[in-house]
């Protein structure tokens, strides 16, 4: 027990969000006589090509005096951890944190971790924790509405409306409540001095319950309905919300892999390898109310586009591989970044296109002209590698407007990027 470090302190913090009205016109939809609208029976206005005008500034117009709201809350919390070297050959670590929230009521949460020094060059770590965290203030109370593009690409307006507004009442939205978690990992970090090498291995599990998502859009059944007048007041089409709907598990691997190596007394090539292999998945049935069950609202609750874009519109693969040579006077940097393969997140099925995996290039090239000063120039994506094209098949291109998905995150869409760099250091 010669080791012994010991951490405590104590948290008190008061946190408010606030929303204040814009300017009528950006955010007010009109009829042709320019009368605002506020009934959904009023008539809006119709642009060129005769489709009814949205109103307000496009895209995101701006907060009207529905938004307006001041809404704040506080925590207070305590923590105390504790670290030991049980042996030369065996480290433990202890920590809890108790925290009470104004809102949502009180959580205790601990983590044990571990290391365990296996050899002189290896050494072995786990971990195993719980976790708490309570809906952000814009997750409780953000209302206000967008230009959101739906499945066939055409555009429309989109209410956010918070939990407790009356929209959520009327379709049986619950209430937003805590998210808790509980996650371990194991690892190992080993050195290989004859070869120049370290390698570190780490897998994990992180399981979320009740985890927040966002909606699908719920339309009013547009027969003048206290909903349908919501959304007209909202100069909205749909509404959506932020909602408990799923329990989550993510798992995967990470690896890295260092060596250096030395030509001569002053040429250093440094490579760094590292690799990740993730999954997350929803588990168990989407959690909705009654009301929801019983108009038959889950698949909007909860709809397969949300599905895909939480387990599969990103890379679940990707590698990095990174060399680096210096000299006195000059350095080579080269990266390549394997990125694996997205699928687009949409509802229908058929139109779920896969975009194949891709590996982008950057290198660059930098010479000291003096001891404080360095120039570089290079290029990001070198061979200018774009992901793949939305597939005019699939019927995601809203009509031709877009050439690459707007529901999978591959990598960007901006090609290559020459640049040049002057470095110098003041002293």
């Amino acid at each position: 027990m010669s080791g012994v470090n010991v951490a405590f302190g104590a948290e008190y913090r008061v946190e408010n969000y606030e929303i204040t009205a814009g300017e009528q016109a950006s955010y007010s939809q009109y009829t042709e006589e320019g009368q605002v609208i506020t009934l959904a029976s009023q008539i809006p206005s119709l642009d060129f090509f005769g489709n009814k005008r949205p109103g307000g500034s496009q895209v995101f117009p701006g907060f009207s005096p529905n938004n307006e709201l001041s809404r704040g809350r506080s925590s207070v919390a305590g923590y105390f951890d504790m670290e030991a070297d049980i042996s030369e050959n065996f480290l433990l670590s202890l920590a809890t944190r108790y925290e009470d929230y104004s809102d949502f009521g009180s959580t205790l949460n601990f983590k044990i971790a571990t290391r365990i020094k296996a050899s002189e060059h290896t050494n072995l770590r786990a971990a195993f924790n719980t976790g708490f965290r309570a809906p952000s203030l814009h997750q409780l109370n953000f209302n206000s509405t967008s230009t959101i593009f739906d499945q066939n690409g055409d555009p429309q307006e989109v209410g956010t409306f918070s939990n407790d507004s009356r929209a959520a009442q009327l379709l049986g939205i619950p209430q937003l409540k805590e998210e808790t978690s509980s996650s371990m990992s194991v690892g190992f970090t080993t050195k290989i001095p004859d070869t120049h090498l370290t390698i570190t291995v780490d897998g994990y599990f992180v399981s979320i319950d009740d985890r927040v998502v966002y909606t699908g859009q719920f339309k009013g059944p547009g027969t003048g309905t206290e909903l349908d007048n919501l959304l007209a007041q909202a100069n909205a089409s749909a509404a959506s919300f932020f909602a408990n709907a799923i329990d989550t598990e993510s798992k995967g691997i990470d690896i890295v892999i260092t060596h250096d190596a030395m030509f001569g007394d002053n040429v250093k090539l440094k490579s760094d390898l590292s690799g990740t292999f993730s999954k997350t998945v929803q588990v168990g049935a989407i959690k909705a109310s009654d009301v929801l069950e019983n108009a038959g609202l889950i698949g909007t609750y909860f709809p397969e586009d949300s599905r895909v874009y939480l387990e599969e519109a990103v890379p679940r693969t990707k590698f990095n591989l990174s060399n680096s040579l210096t000299t006195d006077k000059f350095n080579v940097f080269l990266r390549n970044v394997w990125f694996g393969e997205v699928t687009e997140a949409t509802t229908t099925v058929a139109n779920q296109q896969v975009f194949g995996s891709k590996l982008v290039t950057d290198l660059s090239f930098g010479y000291k002209m003096t001891e404080s000063t360095t120039i570089t120039v290079g290029a990001n994506n070198l061979f200018d590698i774009y992901p793949d094209k939305a597939d005019a098949a699939f019927n995601n291109r809203s009509s031709g407007r877009f050439d690459w998905s707007r529901r999978a995150q591959q990598f960007g869409v901006g090609g290559r990027f020459l640049f040049a760099r002057l470095n110098f250091v003041l002293k």
